[in-house]
């Protein structure tokens, strides 16, 4: 056996199907899906759900996501808009009248309609085979019964545990269980969570009789319309959120804000780079500058530069800074702000 031969992280390879995800957990649930007759859509949505309950740090049922969906029957990639709009009354003379020069990165203020739950019952209405009680299965699943802690959400709790301690009491009661941050291996349940899937499901199976897109446009309304909509209304109306400037405010998202709000499949943006084509989702994300950094990149024979040389390493730096300035500057939502083609 040669060194070429041997590595602690093997190629992962199948005739199938595959999935992968950031934990464990979702991958194992993903892959079921597959091996009971459901299809990559299916998996990727009972994948969401369960990284919703594993990685609450970086995963929320009431935050954004962006798809890209690869239909290779057509061979044609699609964007799923899961990044919801900001309030109606988040205007720039609303920051400027209450002292902010930028909108804080954290508080309510920043916040916007969720857009990603919608995002995910669109693609799989449109392109999955499994309603959506059984794709939120596995995750109602491990919230209710617990999985074990790990280390990265260890230290996150960990990170966390004083704002839980002072300014979110209903936050501790989940992650601070007995008062305590949970050690890698004990189990961790969130009851909250798992009560709440259960209650869009039962609102999914009420009209699942009638057909399948009214079982899912019913959980859409207990969503957006309905309970949820209402609690996260009433609890950010009711509750002043300190923000990083050290202000607390109420929400400025209202009822209406969530009524009016559908995710949007779109045509994503894309370069061809070297012979690949890399797309990525639009200039509400961040994506973007991936292929300002390609484009710029392709200008430069980087292979005769050495891997990882100094020159290497300066040249990528050096076009990757470019592309994050024109990503502070020009990104933004293209409903309202004409996005620069000629930057990629």
């Amino acid at each position: 056996m040669t060194e070429t031969d041997f590595t602690t992280r093997p190629v992962i390879m199948g005739t199938h199907g595959m999935v992968t995800s950031d934990h464990y957990l979702a991958t194992e649930a993903g892959l079921q899906v597959l091996k009971d007759g459901g299809n990559a859509v299916d998996a990727g949505a009972s994948m969401w759900f369960c990284l919703v309950v594993l990685k609450p740090y970086l995963v929320g049922l009431a935050g954004e996501s962006p798809i890209l969906l690869y239909l290779a029957e057509e061979g044609k990639v699609l964007s799923i808009n899961g990044q919801g709009p900001a309030p109606q009354a988040a205007t720039i003379g609303w920051f400027k009248k209450n002292g902010y020069n930028l909108i804080p990165e954290d508080g309510f203020l920043p916040a916007v309609v969720p857009g990603a739950f919608d995002a995910w019952v669109t693609v799989l209405e449109k392109y999955g085979t499994l309603s959506l009680s059984e794709a939120m299965e596995p995750a109602i699943r491990l919230a209710s019964e617990g999985f074990p802690v790990y280390s990265l959400l260890n230290a996150a709790i960990t990170k966390s545990a004083r704002r839980f301690r002072e300014e979110w009491p209903s936050s501790s009661e989940v992650y601070l269980p007995n008062g305590g941050i949970p050690k890698i291996g004990t189990l961790l349940r969130n009851s909250p969570l798992a009560h709440t899937l259960e209650n869009i499901a039962e609102a999914e199976r009420k009209e699942s009789a009638l057909s399948r897109s009214a079982g899912l446009d019913s959980a859409r309304d207990y969503f957006y319309r309905g309970p949820i909509a209402n609690a996260i209304i009433d609890f950010t109306h009711s509750f002043r959120c300190k923000d990083i400037y050290g202000m607390n405010h109420y929400s400025l998202l209202e009822r209406e804000d969530f009524e009016e709000f559908r995710s949007e499949i779109e045509e994503p943006m894309t370069v061809n780079y070297r012979g690949y084509d890399v797309y990525k989702c639009g200039p509400w994300t961040q994506g973007p500058v991936l292929l300002q950094q390609l484009t710029l990149l392709e200008g430069y024979d980087l292979q005769t530069m050495g891997h990882n040389t100094a020159e290497y390493l300066n040249t990528w730096v050096e076009c990757a800074k470019i592309a994050f300035a024109d990503r502070e500057q020009n990104y933004s939502d293209p409903k309202f702000v004409k996005f620069p083609e000629a930057l990629i």
